[in-house]
């Protein structure tokens, strides 16, 4: 045995923090134990097909679908529920080890508590939706960044493996890791940390977001369509400049000129009763869109494509200034719980019917079906996060004066991490209210995880014999 080299043990978490996680993960639940059913989303019905029929979204990653295959397969839509609670109650308790100190199990709980009461998390938690993971990736890329170079091998490579599932379930979470990583490597740069150690603890970020992408890339390929992570990107794009009202005039020139597949689509999205054009071009049944692409999938990408390119060129003022606008109502754009009851022609509706039948009962009778789910909105989450934001500045003063620079970089990662998240949504697919608010969380943890490091400071900590 090498006496030269210090000893690295891997700590083994007691009885009582296992405890404490398994109770932050009931408290993280209530939401959905309160409605009597895992909340549910249009989109929920696409991410059970999956599953459950082996289907292949061509709108969407897949990942998401198969990975909640087997906690379906083990314990029903419940288990879903089950993993998301105890992984978020891990990911808090990994933040909150911020200093190298594991959370004492009072600390996990009371953290858990005061964000089951006062953020946004428990909506998500309980839903069948990938959102909650978009509040883990600058957490699991904070623990990542902060890991020295010589850490042991097996954190870094799990780290890195789980960041890559996080960016994999959602295609914004390919754009918001890459800028996420990018700024922080200028800050450590900027540090003075100098470009290796910058790089070697950039690296498994990095290979995350590449692996991610190949990842993607080929199982659409596998699947039968192209070799690229996202399949109906331009369509999405082109819907977003629909909305806008800005590519409308660029797609008349067009069709006066020659005709295009995508004339078909004029009086729709010149109908000016209709308030989003763009969604009623993606959604709507009187859309042609479904049939082009069935027709000719690729002619029909390729004039999307040709028609963003000379929006891009006609408007490039028009297309900033509703990059712009996105922006900032995305921002202010924040509600939880905008869940309505689905009719029995809705996917999730059918798919729950024909494929879960013991299920549907419950899922009837819900409060979401029922229309009920306002009174469990009492959560202040928005006045929360406002109160954080305004004070940051003094939060950020006590921690440069203690040299908490931990903090300092978490708070970085978290603010970062709200401004691109709505830029990338308000931008790309139009501001929704649910895309801001799955993020919003991440700023009552920052705040326990000020008040926490506070108070190890104050009280001294127990000898570990």
């Amino acid at each position: 045995m090498d006496e030269s080299k210090p000893h690295r043990s891997i700590p083994r978490p007691s009885w009582l923090f296992i405890g404490a996680v398994l109770i932050g993960a009931v408290l993280l639940s209530w939401v959905a134990i309160a409605n009597g059913f895992p909340l549910v989303f249009a989109d929920s019905g696409t991410y059970l097909r999956i599953p459950l029929e082996l289907y292949y979204p061509t709108d969407r990653p897949p990942i998401y679908g198969l990975a909640i295959g087997l906690p379906l397969r083990l314990a029903g839509l419940w288990g879903i529920v089950a993993v998301q609670a105890i992984g978020s109650a891990m990911m808090i308790a990994m933040t909150l080890s911020i200093g190298r100190e594991r959370p004492r199990p009072v600390e996990v709980i009371a953290t858990c508590s005061f964000l089951a009461s006062a953020s946004s998390l428990p909506w998500f938690v309980g839903q069948i939706m990938p959102d909650l993971a978009t509040g883990f990736i600058p957490l699991v890329l904070f623990a990542l960044l902060t890991r020295p170079a010589d850490a042991p091998r097996w954190q870094r490579a799990g780290l890195g493996a789980l960041l890559t599932l996080l960016i994999a379930v959602h295609l914004s979470h390919v754009l918001l890791t890459a800028g996420l990583l990018g700024l922080a490597a200028v800050v450590m740069l900027l540090a003075g940390m100098g470009w290796r150690e910058t790089f070697l603890r950039s690296l498994p970020a990095a290979l995350a977001i590449l692996l991610a992408l190949l990842g993607l890339s080929s199982l659409n390929r596998v699947a039968g369509y192209e070799f690229r992570p996202a399949l109906s990107s331009d369509t999405f794009l082109l819907a977003r400049l629909f909305d806008g009202h800005v590519a409308q005039p660029t797609l008349a020139r067009l069709c006066r000129e020659e005709a295009l597949a995508h004339c078909a689509v004029q009086p729709l999205v010149d109908d000016p009763a209709i308030a989003k054009p763009g969604q009623a071009y993606l959604w709507d049944k009187r859309s042609p869109i479904g049939a082009m692409l069935t027709r000719d999938r690729a002619g029909v990408i390729a004039e999307q494509r040709r028609i963003i390119r000379t929006v891009l060129h006609d408007d490039p003022g028009g297309v900033a200034r509703l990059a712009w606008r996105g922006f900032a109502e995305q921002l202010i754009t924040v509600r939880k719980g905008v869940l309505p009851p689905y009719s029995a022609a809705m996917q999730i509706s059918r798919i729950l019917q024909a494929r879960l039948p013991g299920d549907f009962q419950a899922f009837s009778h819900s409060r979401q079906q029922r229309g009920a789910l306002d009174p469990l909105k009492f959560a202040p989450d928005v006045a929360v996060a406002v109160a954080i934001v305004l004070l940051l500045p003094l939060m950020l003063l006590w921690a440069m004066r203690r040299r908490q620079w931990s903090l300092i970089g978490l708070t970085g990662l978290v603010v970062a991490t709200l401004l691109l998240n709505a830029a990338i949504t308000g931008d790309l697919s139009g501001p929704d209210d649910r895309y801001q608010s799955r993020v919003l969380w991440l700023l009552p943890l920052l705040a326990a995880c000020f008040v926490i490091t506070a108070a190890r400071r104050r009280t001294p900590e127990p000898i570990d014999i």
